[in-house]
């Protein structure tokens, strides 16, 4: 294991706090929550390539490659890209959790992304059609996720006493 270097402590370990220098990245925890939702949403595309019959360009494929075993070889690729997709969707994920302020912000662009390139991919690789109602459902969730990550300064709590509805005479006391 490497020793920690003291003198380079802020380099190596990176945080909220801490945040590395990439100037490219307007908010981390953003672009590595959306990572780790799209790497979700991939893993569960190869996972459903996996177990149900393969589309067409994908039977196209295993007709090209002219083995007996060419079926069981595409299975075995999908089942390795899932496992991939996982490692990287929580590799992320956590990534997206260290630079972030707030867990439920980070879980609920993680969603958000998982939701829209889960129905991208519906969309383009399985050939599925998006109706009103899914639009709608989608919609919803959407305002849901929105509305729960807008914060409320009125319910912010200063303390025990506060609560309780103590002031400064009768705290003295």
């Amino acid at each position: 294991m490497p020793e920690i270097q003291i003198d380079r402590f802020a380099q190596q370990f990176p945080n909220k706090y801490n945040p590395p220098s990439y100037a490219y990245l307007p908010a981390p925890s953003t672009f590595f929550a959306i990572l780790g939702g799209s790497f979700a949403a991939l893993s569960s595309v190869t996972a459903k390539l996996t177990v149900s019959s393969p589309p067409l360009y994908l039977q196209q494929l295993t007709t090209a490659l002219h083995t007996t075993h060419s079926t069981h070889i595409i299975r075995v690729l999908m089942v390795s890209a899932t496992i991939v997709c996982n490692v990287f969707m929580w590799l992320f994920f956590t990534k997206a959790l260290r630079f972030g302020d707030s867990t439920p912000r980070v879980m609920m662009m993680q969603t958000a992304a998982n939701f829209a390139v889960t129905a991208l991919c519906g969309v383009y690789v399985f050939g599925d059609a998006l109706s009103v109602q899914w639009w709608m459902g989608a919609s919803l969730i959407g305002v849901g996720l929105v509305a729960l990550n807008v914060e409320r300064p009125e319910f912010v709590c200063e303390g025990a006493d506060h609560a309780m509805g103590l002031d400064e005479s009768e705290k003295s006391k």
